[in-house]
């Protein structure tokens, strides 16, 4: 058997390489859009060809390749008949099996994070006929389990019967291998690493720790943040729903530009936090190129279907932007700002500046009672790791939605963990008309760091 992962850092997303190189044939399993030469590469020089594309489910948080795969190769998709896809493909149900030489995989229907959702459980018959590993997808994480995204409570118990019946019977020396890890927004607490065994989950995973359902359930659904605005739309795609396009950027001239920005467009800025706060193109949404999950970001607070236009501090960075976006479906991004800023300035359109300040700056601002509100945009669980008394919590993707909840005429000191997520959140507000905001640079990291106290109530 030929087996290899593919991880997406910026992602946390795992794709498969399957084989059998005596019969020269391949499946791959859960293939992002952004990888689909890297697979084509691997089978060249492996000597395999690609038969199969199979998926664990109907992904939300990233374009899947198949189709594009399937273009590539003819190979045919493999999906699970409740997924409901609207172009070609082959549905799979419960108990069926991908047979690649002496490679068989089989299917396990384990509904809960989708109900579409499978497992893929395979042996190697030259090994033996006991399993190898199974692809668990977005059901079994290293450390977690997937979160119910769609389903509610009921999708949580639906989570608890997967695990009970198809996973937890395995014998504890089965690998596991998920289609996600650190980085992920599929699950809680991910482990960085890409692979475990069905017993070292059953002892260390705090999930499947709870043998009663109800129990279960109520700790899976606790504290579980707001579903990505995004999340809809990748859906929607990948079923086929709606069309996926190629985005064809090109540069732009300033004054093109703003009349782009003027007829509706949306300039997403990619300069780090201190830069964009120096000077930016008015509304521009800062995500710097370098932050946890960019594109993810960028998905969730560009306005669904505006134009976007690039702000970059170099040509790489473009690139890089440009890959990232159309893995996760945001494919109207119809340009870049040619020269940057300095062709901006030199043409004389409006600019605006987001002030940077320490966490001394803020602390000082405290102690003297100065007129300002601290906005806290971290997950629940980091707010209650430690938190600057009297601040206001409005976690990122909560941030859009509650705006009213921030008083309009006092300054708002705006910080996270070290200073990208509350500069994001600040231009996203700032296209809500909201004035007087100032971005805490270094974040809760550094006022800890400078031993500054914590509420933890």
């Amino acid at each position: 058997m030929i087996f290899q992962q593919f991880l997406n850092e910026d992602s946390g997303c795992l794709s498969y390489l399957i084989g059998c190189g005596q019969a020269g044939e391949a499946v791959v399993v859960d293939p992002g859009r952004d990888r689909v030469h890297e697979y084509l590469r691997v089978a060249r020089k492996k000597g395999l060809t690609i038969t199969r594309i199979a998926e664990t489910h109907t992904h939300a948080d990233h374009i899947s390749g198949n189709r594009d795969l399937g273009a590539a190769t003819g190979a045919a998709i493999l999906l699970h008949h409740s997924a409901d896809a609207a172009f070609d493909h082959v549905a799979i149900q419960d108990g069926d099996e991908i047979r690649i030489g002496s490679v068989h995989l089989k299917v396990l229907h384990t509904p809960g994070h989708t109900p579409d959702s499978v497992c893929l459980l395979v042996t190697d018959l030259a090994r033996g006929r006991d399993p190898w590993f199974i692809l668990t997808g977005d059901t079994l994480f290293v450390g977690a389990v997937g979160r119910p995204d769609f389903g509610g409570a009921r999708a949580a118990e639906e989570m608890y019967e997967s695990l009970s019946r198809v996973l937890l019977p395995l014998d504890d020396s089965v690998e596991v291998y998920p289609a996600h890890g650190s980085g992920s927004l599929c699950g809680r607490a991910m482990s960085s690493k890409a692979g475990s065994t069905i017993g070292f989950e059953r002892r260390f995973n705090p999930a499947l720790r709870f043998t009663e359902r109800a129990a279960f359930v109520e700790a899976l659904m606790d504290g579980l943040p707001p579903k990505p605005p995004s999340f809809e739309t990748i859906v929607a795609k990948n079923r086929g729903l709606i069309p996926l396009q190629a985005a064809k950027p090109r540069p732009y001239a300033a004054r093109e530009a703003w009349e782009a920005v003027r007829d509706g467009g949306c300039v997403v800025d990619i300069r780090d936090p201190g830069t964009y706060g120096e000077g930016h193109v008015p509304g521009a949404i800062n995500v710097w190129i370098e932050s946890p999950q960019f594109a993810d970001r960028v998905g969730w607070f560009v306005p669904r279907g505006a134009a976007v236009l690039l702000v970059a501090a170099g040509p790489s960075d473009l690139e890089r932007a440009r890959e990232g976006l159309a893995r996760v479906g945001v494919d109207e991004v119809v340009g870049h700002l040619e020269w940057g800023m300095i062709d901006w300035r030199s043409e004389g359109l409006p600019t605006e500046t987001v002030e940077q300040i320490t966490v001394h700056d803020l602390a000082g601002w405290l102690e003297q009672h100065r007129d300002v509100v601290v906005v806290d945009v971290r997950e629940p669980f980091e707010w209650l790791e430690g938190h600057i008394e009297g601040a206001l919590h409005l976690p990122m993707l909560e941030a859009t939605s509650r705006w009213q909840e921030l008083p309009a005429d006092r300054p708002k000191a705006v910080l996270c963990a070290g200073g990208l997520r509350s500069s994001t959140v600040i231009s996203a507000l700032k296209r809500q008309g909201l004035g007087g905001w100032h971005n805490v640079s270094g974040g809760m990291t550094a006022w800890l760091k400078a031993g500054y106290p914590v509420d933890r109530s």
